[in-house]
């Protein structure tokens, strides 16, 4: 009798499912820990099977970080748009700033570690331009507005910038110099949206979205 043919929903699961028994590993131990086979022995299936799903590890950590934006872009979307346009910004900073906090395992494979070639991975591209569109939205509201002035979409990437490496170093330990993340996330959101950059020649247009 000819075997019924996996339906989409089939095959959303266990990829699924293989996915987060790779995570496992990986935030116990690193990148480096987790195997094809040490997967598939967890969730009790063959290495072939697996392979029927993912051509191999970097396709899997690839579809985690697929997920992981898409956590990421709810978190930002779940902030509320009250107060000013500058407020909302400053909000989506600290809900950027609190995913990282809640997930630091997950932020540091976004961001920090294996970071895959996006054009090869179209749904991670996708997922992570999820995160990103939300940011320089929020960016141009609040340029529109006469909060800040400049390009929406470089000042958009300098917000993220800027957090991001406040963000990592606290992560990896290493503010150690006085003052705490606590202390320097607010300071560094204000700076930030105090700056009123001139646009570089020949930046008169602004910069389109992806």
């Amino acid at each position: 009798m000819p075997r019924k043919p996996l339906s989409q929903l089939d095959i959303d699961n266990f990829r699924e499912t293989y996915c987060d028994a790779a995570y496992v590993p990986y935030q116990r131990e690193g990148y480096d820990a987790v195997t094809m086979r040490g997967t598939a022995k967890v969730i009790g299936c063959s290495p072939m099977l697996a392979y029927r799903y993912f051509a191999n590890k970097e396709d899997v950590f690839a579809a985690l970080r697929a997920a992981l934006f898409h956590r990421l872009a709810r978190a930002l979307e779940d902030v509320v748009a009250e107060g000013s346009a500058l407020d909302y910004l400053q909000a989506l900073g600290a809900a950027y700033a609190k995913f990282a906090h809640d997930e630091p395992d997950g932020y540091r494979l976004l961001y920090m570690i294996h970071n895959h070639r996006s054009d090869a991975y179209p749904d991670t591209e996708d997922a992570q331009k999820r995160t990103r569109k939300i940011l320089i939205k929020a960016t141009r509201k609040a340029v529109e507005a006469g909060d800040i002035a400049g390009d929406p979409t470089l000042l958009a990437h300098t917000l993220w910038a800027s957090i991001h490496g406040l963000v990592s170093l606290d992560l990896a330990g290493q503010l150690t110099q006085g003052a705490s993340f606590d202390e320097l996330f607010p300071a560094l959101l204000q700076a930030l949206v105090k700056q009123q950059p001139n646009p570089a020649p020949g930046a008169d247009q602004p910069r389109t979205d992806d």
